[in-house]
């Protein structure tokens, strides 16, 4: 029964990250994502892009974040625009361009995109 409600908090938590996001970002048009909202969720990850460690895991804020950016890459017809953000931050922070590919598949999510420098979105 615990694990069930954890995977319930888990749940919840990333609704509620997303909601929080959605709320307090400018209008979104999910046809064409806005970058600011694809940069605040990676912020969530700023000590592992940063640094390289600790490795992210489910769970935990920057997790929850990429989760939160998977839901809004599945909305509509937003792939390719969050495909775009990520490589628009590849380029503007290029040293950590390995930590930032890295991050979905460190949270176990997969954006349907593999993130690299000069990904053909």
């Amino acid at each position: 029964m615990k694990h069930r409600t954890m995977g319930s908090y888990k749940v919840l938590r990333t609704i509620g990250i997303l909601m929080l996001f959605l709320l307090f970002s400018p209008p979104l048009v999910f046809a064409n994502i806005e970058c600011s909202t694809v940069a605040q969720l990676f912020s969530s990850c700023s000590i592992f892009i940063s640094y390289g460690t600790p490795d992210p895991i489910p769970g935990s804020s920057c997790c929850d974040a990429m989760s939160g950016l998977s839901i809004i890459s599945d909305s509509g017809n937003n792939k390719q625009s969050v495909c775009r953000c990520i490589v628009r931050l590849i380029q503007n922070y290029s040293t950590n361009a390995t930590a930032i590919g890295l991050l979905p598949g460190l949270c176990g999510i997969s954006l349907g995109f593999t993130i690299i420098p000069n990904s053909d979105c």
